[in-house]
């Protein structure tokens, strides 16, 4: 009775592969946490967001602008969030004010800018509308 195994080895290997690959899922999760910064009117249908994402300790801020519903509450928008809404511009730059003239979005940057799209979009009660977006950037 002395040399019978408690377990058989393909019980073993399934047990390490599966604790392996639980490992790796959780290596794979984001810890990514938005606050808003920022909240402004574009058109009487539109608000742009301008978040502070972090991703923890050892990471730099990032700076997320959102293009949202009016009609809906800020925490309807922090729900959002975690229903993939994108980010029409994620930039380092913690200083950029935007300016909203004629339904347009001004903006000036000093920093690195990560992703852009100058014309995004959204959809409202199945309708889209979009937004011009003018970015002057400049480096660190």
């Amino acid at each position: 009775m002395q040399n019978v195994p408690v377990f058989k080895k393909r019980t073993l290997v399934l047990m390490l592969m599966t604790i392996v690959f639980a490992g790796w899922r959780l290596s794979q999760l984001s810890p990514l946490e938005q606050s808003i910064i920022r909240k402004v009117n574009v058109s009487s249908r539109i608000n742009l967001y301008i978040t502070e994402a972090s991703a923890g300790a050892t990471t730099a801020f990032s700076y997320r602008f959102y293009l949202y519903d009016a009609s809906q509450s800020d925490e309807s928008f922090k729900e959002s969030l975690n229903d993939d809404l994108k980010p029409f511009l994620i930039t380092s730059d913690d200083d950029v004010f935007p300016r909203v003239r004629d339904k347009a979005i001004y903006l000036t940057i000093n920093g690195e800018i990560f992703a852009f799209h100058n014309l995004p979009g959204i959809r409202i009660n199945e309708e889209p509308y979009s937004v011009p977006v003018f970015l002057t950037a400049s480096p660190l």
